[in-house]
């Protein structure tokens, strides 16, 4: 059991850690390239900043909640194309993202240390990936933001 308290208090470390080194990111970003592509197929670093935010917003924190207060909960899939045509908002300054991401991020971060260790295994459901534990949603929260993390250092000039 010690073994999963420290690997899950390092699972939690790690996403706190994502805040400073997206705020050094952000900071190496020129103030002209944030609406320039990062390639042919690829998104812009506002984009990917902004997507970073929603997913933090509107599917990690609030569908991890879900899993605490429900049983076995099923779990929408994030619709990208949508949330293109909609919420998306191309002139919200990186600055505003950055704090709103960090602010959230550190709230879930609390959220997730004082949770006792039963909890860790609650379980949803989804349409796509089937029936995972908190555990496992809270390490594809973790594997997301380190995938725009690695997006985003690797615009030209980081």
């Amino acid at each position: 059991m010690e073994e999963l308290d420290a690997y899950r208090h390092g699972l939690v470390s790690a996403l706190e850690g994502v805040v400073s080194e997206l705020s050094k990111i952000v900071a190496g970003v020129p103030s002209n390239a944030w609406q320039h592509s990062m390639g042919r197929e690829a998104h812009t670093p506002h984009y990917l900043l902004a997507h970073l935010l929603e997913l933090e917003t509107q599917i990690f924190g609030f569908q991890l909640q879900r899993i605490l207060e429900e049983d076995t909960p099923l779990l929408p899939p994030f619709d990208d194309k949508t949330w293109m045509t909609g919420p998306y908002d191309p002139g919200k300054p990186a600055e505003v993202m950055l704090e709103e991401f960090s602010h959230l991020r550190k709230q879930q971060v609390h959220w997730l240390e004082d949770l006792p260790p039963e909890v860790w295994s609650r379980t949803a459901r989804h349409p796509c990936w089937g029936v995972h534990t908190l555990q496992w949603w809270v390490e594809l929260q973790l594997d997301y933001s380190l995938q725009h993390l690695k997006q985003l250092a690797a615009y030209p000039g980081m």
